[in-house]
């Protein structure tokens, strides 16, 4: 395992970090706990340092779990977590809050002042079973007014003052939904880097769309912030809309000329697949890895441990770099298959659509639901999402495909994703 040092903080990171989701993640619909809890146990054994987790991660299960991982094993791992429950005293219970007090939608985090942060931090010190946390984060900037959150700059203050927190953090997926779409996830995170307070910035970058993130990831080398890495592997998504092509879908009338247009996408990509095997597209999974691996700007990659197979596939590419062999192979699928996948925080769709349609957000969410198997989560965080739904799409003339500076087929996409997040059970078409 390669170890890194994160921006001008003094923590050495091991290059893969833990991301401790799928532990206690299995309460919305994740993987297994158990099988997670032994992957954090090898991944500690095999070198990984960096361990991220969340106050919402099964509403306080994860971070509890990796205490009791951790608390005899502490001098060896760093503890990366991030602040957004609240504790609602008349129910005795954690809540994840979406509306304010007059029922409308809400950011999640913008109500919470300075002594909730801090007695929340620390009842995450107590679940963590430690005396600090390294790495102090928000937890999904949504805009920039999240950047300059007062509240949150004044309680990490006098909880470093305090020894219970070390360092800051701030992550970011782009705007959550329509209303708030004006600004990009670059706007937000160079927002944050330009505010000067933070001193980690964790941030969505691949291959499919590596101009963005290499503009925030020198912006963060220029301000000496370390810099961790999600959403690297897009390449799952195509296996996904690929299965669902084999099998058909049951789509109405009214939306089958987005389906039918998908259908000939992929069979003008025909090419592609005919070229390379399955033994090649692990090696592209692999290659989307070491993609990262090779920057020297990206200190570390935040990967979603589900079982032991993920330890032993992710850690034997620790030290590894893109091969000239693998690096066609994904400037190829991104020719090919780049329709395929929306480009995270991009939201140049959302600001063009008249119905006010989060077509990032709810895109991301579906590749929850197929990717990552977080299928009931996915479908939750879909039905409380504001904004505008994909059933205005169907007579609409496509202002998010034209938008698109990627070609990506929104509308085709977006009927997917409906049906697969629709709640009432049905997952049918639109209308």
């Amino acid at each position: 395992m390669a170890y890194i040092k994160l921006g001008n903080s003094d923590l050495e990171v091991s290059e893969i970090s833990f991301g401790a989701w799928a532990i206690g993640g299995w309460m919305w619909g994740g993987t297994d706990e158990a099988a997670a809890l032994r992957a954090l146990e090898a991944a500690i054994d095999m070198g990984i340092t960096s361990i991220d987790t969340a106050a919402v991660y099964g509403f306080g299960l994860s971070e509890q779990i990796v205490g009791e991982v951790v608390c005899d094993k502490r001098d060896k791992v760093q503890i990366l977590t991030k602040y957004g429950l609240r504790w609602d005293s008349t129910k005795g219970s954690y809540f994840f809050p979406t509306r304010n007090n007059e029922g409308n939608p809400v950011n999640i985090y913008r109500y919470a002042g300075r002594e909730s942060i801090i007695q929340e931090c620390e009842m995450s010190l107590k679940r963590l079973q430690t005396d600090y946390i390294d790495l102090y984060m928000v937890h999904q900037a949504q805009n920039v007014l999240r950047v300059k959150d007062e509240y949150f700059h004044k309680a990490t203050d006098t909880l470093k003052k305090q020894g219970k927190i070390r360092f800051t953090g701030l992550s970011c997926h782009g705007p959550e939904w329509g209303p708030e779409a004006s600004a990009n996830l670059e706007d937000i995170l160079m927002a944050a880097i330009e505010d000067g307070r933070f001193d980690v910035i964790l941030l969505p970058y691949n291959f499919l769309a590596p101009e963005l993130g290499e503009r925030i990831l020198n912006a963060c080398k220029e301000h000496d912030i370390g810099t961790m890495i999600m959403k690297s592997n897009p390449i799952l998504a195509y296996e996904n809309y690929l299965s669902q092509l084999e099998r058909g879908r049951d789509f109405s009338n009214s939306d089958r000329k987005y389906y039918e247009g998908l259908e000939k996408a992929m069979q003008e990509a025909d090419g592609f697949f005919k070229q390379y095997n399955m033994k090649d597209m692990e090696q592209m999974k692999d290659g989307a890895m070491q993609f990262i691996l090779t920057n020297p700007l990206a200190h570390t990659i935040c990967c979603r441990f589900n079982n032991f197979s993920d330890v032993e596939k992710y850690i034997r590419l620790s030290g590894t770099t893109l091969s000239s062999r693998n690096a066609l192979a994904l400037d190829d699928f991104r020719n090919k298959l780049g329709f395929l996948n929306c480009r995270i925080g991009c939201n140049e769709c959302a600001n063009r659509c008249p119905h006010n349609v989060p077509v990032n957000t709810i895109l991301r969410y579906n590749y929850y639901f197929d990717s990552h198997g977080r299928e009931k989560y996915a479908m939750q965080k879909y039905k409380g999402l504001p904004g505008g739904k994909p059933d205005v799409c169907a007579d609409c003339e496509g202002f998010c495909e034209k938008a698109c500076p990627y070609g990506v087929l929104t509308r085709p996409l977006l009927a997917m994703a409906h049906q697969n997040l629709s709640l009432d059970g049905s997952h049918g078409s639109w209308g």
